[in-house]
């Protein structure tokens, strides 16, 4: 069950990315619009960092290829006084936003090819963008979720069967956290196709 997570981690690639994506998606507890992430940064915005962090502690498999969730960890490593821990998260959390960037470019033939509803947030947030209004679109590659920010900019996002079933049942908007912060450095500037 590991393997592909070591792999990626090991030697990041779109192909390993992908291949984690599948290996986490087959988790019993997998759920793409889980309220792991949400739950995380209600705790961070409320300053509550010992339970996040035996929350992160615990985190569950289903969970590690999720760049938000390894930056809450780190948040909360660094406010137990772990910063080890700490670093090692923000590690794994630029990964996996190196990860998602591989999968596409964000267009509407290149679609960023999503595990969780997270997945939005961080890539917005990634490029310090805001969404104003979003919108679904069926496309042969499937169910795409496209946001326009308030700079006009458009990126589409490819969702899962089970994300797209969950997105049109429950209609769940992007929303960012007050307490989510910028995600990762420059350093993954170079890695992304689209501007900075």
């Amino acid at each position: 069950m590991i393997d592909h997570y070591q792999a990626f981690l090991e030697a990041p690639s779109r192909e390993g990315f992908l291949k984690l994506q599948e290996e986490v998606q087959s988790e019993a507890d997998f759920c793409a619009a889980g309220g792991f992430v949400d739950q995380l940064a209600d705790l961070c915005q409320g300053g509550r960092y010992e339970q996040m962090f035996d929350l992160t502690e615990l985190m569950p498999f289903a969970w590690v290829g999720s760049p938000s969730a390894h930056l809450y960890a780190s948040i909360a490593a660094q406010q137990m006084g772990c910063p080890d821990d700490a670093e090692l998260e923000r590690f794994l959390c630029e990964t996996m936003l190196e990860g998602l960037l591989e999968t596409g470019d964000g267009s509407l033939d290149h679609p960023y090819q999503i595990t969780y509803l997270s997945d939005r947030q961080d890539l917005l947030a990634y490029f310090s963008l805001t969404c104003e209004k979003q919108h679904l679109v069926r496309s042969p590659q499937g169910m795409m979720d496209v946001v326009t920010a308030t700079t006009g900019e458009q990126i589409c996002f490819l969702l899962g069967d089970t994300m797209a079933d969950t997105q049109l049942n429950d209609r769940h908007p992007v929303r960012i956290s007050a307490a989510h912060p910028r995600l990762a450095s420059k350093r993954l500037a170079a890695c992304s196709p689209r501007r900075v």
